[in-house]
């Protein structure tokens, strides 16, 4: 007789973390971009007897795949993120190729803390950071929450916790 599966989570991130990555991930890599394709190009066939034009095509390949993975990823992404308490078990599951899940329980749980960048607080997003004891993947992220949300979240786990609130 098999197990039982665990159930799958089913809230979602907020709609906003879409664009919100997108302008990270596309500065990210339009800044990285452009430093290989105006700096480093020039550097290569200076000093590389070996820089052709077939090279350059690469680099420029190489280029443009960047941009369009930070263009791509993040509507995949936010497809994929799912998050949801089962009891004292914080369900998690994400990823694009290699789909994670995880379930995490509330008693293992050290500290929670709301992460909110400039970016972040343009967008009306937080992240939530959960640090669990033990080595493998002894922190995780939640992003893309709304600031009443993360601090619902955050609230609910210290409750389960049987913390009390300063």
């Amino acid at each position: 007789m098999e197990p039982a599966a665990t159930p799958r989570p089913t809230e979602r991130l907020q709609r906003r973390v879409v664009p919100y990555w997108l302008v990270a991930d596309g500065f990210s890599a339009l800044l990285l971009s452009g430093l290989a394709w105006y700096l480093g190009r020039p550097l290569l066939a200076k000093y590389w007897d070996g820089w052709s034009d077939a090279w350059e095509h690469v680099l420029l390949g190489a280029c443009l795949g960047l941009v369009a993975l930070a263009v791509l990823t993040p509507p995949l992404a936010y497809a994929r993120w799912r998050f949801g308490f089962l009891g004292d078990l914080l369900l998690l599951r994400y990823g694009i190729l290699f789909v994670e899940e995880r379930a995490v329980p509330v008693r293992r749980m050290q500290h929670v803390d709301l992460v909110r960048g400039p970016l972040e607080r343009l967008f009306g997003l937080a992240t939530l950071v959960v640090f669990t004891a033990g080595n493998e993947g002894s922190a995780f992220r939640v992003p893309g929450l709304a600031l009443a949300q993360a601090q619902e979240l955050r609230d609910h786990i210290v409750e389960a916790r049987g913390d009390r609130r300063p």
